[in-house]
């Protein structure tokens, strides 16, 4: 048998140090990619949270006061994330607002707004933009009007909604 001289065993040594330079690089690499993760979603989820809260207050106080203005919401009507409130006045059937998803520009702004496509915008906000697949959707089921928004997390599986909740009375 062939006896090791000093660089055989240089050799070895430096083979086995790139063995566990490499096997640290790769734990801390999986280490941090998990961290990454777990810190977008996170950010998506808080974002999310806020959003939800000011949505929520905002658009229920909007379709609130219109509610108390034109007696009481007739009918809904939702078509490619638009939905147009008609509101029943003593004189008849008015179509009055409209609660819009607007997906354009890389940007999703929730807007409530008069009824024509210029008309006048009476509530808006920008959502996070790690949220994808927004729809909306409404309807009147007894004495209350309801619109719920929701959209998934770019991140992760969750899917993410605002149940906008309003006495028609």
């Amino acid at each position: 048998m062939k006896k090791l001289n000093r660089r055989g065993y240089m050799t070895i040594e430096i083979i086995i140090a790139s063995v566990i330079a490499f096997s640290i690089a790769f734990f801390l690499m999986e280490i941090t990619i998990k961290l990454v993760d777990i810190n977008d979603n996170e950010y998506i989820s808080t974002n999310f949270m806020t959003d939800k809260a000011l949505i929520m207050k905002n658009i229920k106080e909007n379709i609130q006061n219109d509610i108390d203005e034109y007696e009481k919401v007739y009918k809904i009507e939702c078509n490619n994330n638009i939905c147009s409130i008609i509101f029943d006045r003593s004189g008849g059937p008015t179509e009055a607002r409209r609660l819009i998803i607007d997906n354009q520009n890389d940007t999703i702004m929730v807007k409530y707004t008069e009824n024509s496509d210029n008309g006048k915008v009476l509530y808006l906000k920008e959502l996070s933009s790690g949220l994808s697949n927004i729809s909306l959707s409404g309807n009147i089921v007894g004495n209350y009007v309801y619109f719920q928004i929701k959209g998934n997390n770019i991140f992760s599986n969750e899917t993410y909604d605002i149940n906008i909740v309003i006495y028609n009375g």
